[in-house]
């Protein structure tokens, strides 16, 4: 992960969502960008950010190194 950003407890009863998009292909890596949020109370109206994170993944080989991504 490059980077991980905390903006909210998630708390319990929260309904948690994931939206993730890709923001670079690489040629032997994947960038993916993710957001978070919760929607929380009794009406579940009110969302939330909870946090964030840009997710790095490398395609590798049986020996760890990276591959072209086909």
């Amino acid at each position: 992960m490059r980077e991980v950003e905390f903006i909210s407890p998630v708390f319990v009863g929260d309904v948690v969502s994931f939206y993730a998009s890709t923001t670079k292909i690489g040629r032997t890596s994947l960038t993916i960008k993710v957001d978070v949020e919760a929607v929380r109370g009794v009406d579940a109206l009110n969302s939330c950010s909870v946090t964030s994170a840009e997710v790095v993944m490398v395609a590798i080989d049986d020996k760890n190194m990276p591959i072209p991504i086909k």
